[in-house]
């Protein structure tokens, strides 16, 4: 039984127009947009007061450090914004047993790497020791909880506290880099994560648990709460974990790959063009988090919201990828002399990735929101293929460019695929949601039925 509960909205929600899912989904992009701006700034920064070397080695382990972190988190994050929403009086058991399952397993599985790293990864032979190792360890455990705090965030719907502790991390973090390269502190770079990460953990989490878990419990005794629809859980974290390990894999290790064969300048190189695109591919992203929030309680609105997804973010994302094409070494010269003659091309083709990556983007969330979770692991696994099948083919004959093309080329065929078969993620406008799939188990109490 599903139970009206009144909404609070905050001033930042009032100033965007809209309905729910290209509400919600506008500030998640705005925030992440915001932070990889003040991201790029960050690198752009780094890369100014680094030589390119060291740009690559520190990137590189901080991509190693998000790999661990996510492997460890076991895609909770996710969960979170899945079952948040329908928690009911189990909300705040639901995300603190998340924090402490991400804290647990990221101590555990970052400490192997260091203690492995020189026959692991040989590039990052300089987190064995001991200092560096232990900043390492640190920022790993709490990049896993920084993850997990957004997927709480955005599963209560309060987006706009997303976009306050992004901004956030990235300011602390664009002083703290400042202040240690003034010292030339070598690895400045990732003892300036675990420094960010710190403030934002504080300051989030005193609003979380002592704010937004509270008020949503207040709403919930004002309510009928009905029974908290969080039936489902352990076979949805299974299946969208293994899902999540390849996109994590692919999304993380290529610069680590790069190092250890080409070396830490083009590391560098990839790095940064990556640091570029992010932007564009956490538009997708962000806007299919709104369509799993919003539809999971109301999957009869599934159709109609992915259509507006498509159309909505396709033609912003097809304007931003223009402008990308045009001022590619422009861009690029922000973040030192040495980039537009080396990452041009690269930026270039990672840049038209972002195109067909709205429609992978747009079929996923949609795959969770039917409970579709097998096709959910087959796009993440098919696509982790196609880029590193790919780049083994075309890195040693194209260096960098082959690697921005086996981007390309793989997003391209994972969406002409979606599309040839769309009906599995595309509900027709008069087609019913199955009854027997899954979805009625997550009907939402309280918000999740206002909007």
């Amino acid at each position: 039984m599903s139970a009206t509960v009144a909404v609070r909205r905050s001033p930042l929600l009032r100033l965007v127009p809209g309905d729910a899912l290209l509400r919600n989904g506008a500030l998640l992009t705005l925030a992440s947009v915001a932070t990889s701006v003040l991201g790029a700034g960050y690198w752009s920064l780094a890369g100014l007061r680094y030589d390119v070397a060291t740009v690559g080695r520190n990137y590189s382990a901080i991509s190693m450090m998000m790999f661990l972190a996510g492997v460890s988190q076991l895609n909770l994050a996710d969960v979170l914004v899945r079952f948040t929403p329908s928690a009911g009086r189990n909300t705040r058991r639901l995300i603190g047993l998340a924090y402490l399952t991400g804290i647990g397993t990221s101590l555990v599985t970052s400490t192997a790497f260091v203690l492995l790293a020189p026959w692991v990864s040989p590039g990052l032979s300089f987190l064995h020791a001991p200092m560096l190792g232990t900043v390492f360890v640190a920022a790993t455990v709490s990049y896993a909880v920084f993850v997990l705090q957004d997927g709480a965030l955005t599963g209560l719907r309060r987006p706009g506290w997303v976009l306050a502790e992004n901004a956030l991390f990235s300011a602390a973090k664009l002083v703290a880099v400042l202040l240690i390269s003034l010292a030339l502190v070598p690895f400045g770079i990732l003892i300036s994560w675990e420094l960010a990460l710190g403030v934002s953990l504080v300051f989030t989490n005193s609003y979380l648990f002592g704010v937004a878990v509270p008020r949503r419990e207040r709403e919930l005794r004002q309510a009928d709460p009905g029974v908290p629809a969080t039936a489902g859980v352990v076979r949805y974290t299974g299946l969208t974990y293994v899902g999540g390990l390849f996109w994590l894999a692919v999304s993380t290790l290529p610069q680590v790959l790069i190092l250890n064969t080409l070396g830490a300048r083009d590391s560098a190189y990839f790095s940064i063009s990556w640091v570029i695109v992010t932007m564009l591919y956490v538009v997708s992203t962000n806007m299919g988090s709104s369509l799993v929030v919003e539809s999971a309680g109301n999957p009869g609105r599934l159709g109609p919201a992915v259509r507006t997804v498509l159309r909505s973010t396709g033609a912003l994302l097809l304007a931003a990828v223009l402008a990308l094409e045009l001022l590619a070494p422009l861009v690029l010269r922000l973040f030192g002399p040495d980039y537009p003659a080396h990452a041009t091309t690269l930026l270039r083709l990672l840049a038209l990735s972002a195109l067909p990556n709205l429609v992978t983007a747009t079929a996923l969330a949609s795959f969770r929101v039917r409970q579709r979770l097998w096709l959910f692991v087959l796009v993440y696994g098919g696509l982790c293929g196609g880029v590193f099948g790919t780049c083994a083919l075309l890195v040693p004959q194209l260096g960098l460019a082959g690697m921005g093309l086996a981007w390309l080329c793989s997003q391209v065929a994972v969406a002409g695929a979606l599309l040839m078969f769309r009906s599995a993620w595309l509900p027709k406008a008069s087609e019913p949601e199955p009854a027997d799939g899954g979805e009625r188990e997550l009907a939402t109490t309280g918000e999740g039925t206002q909007r």
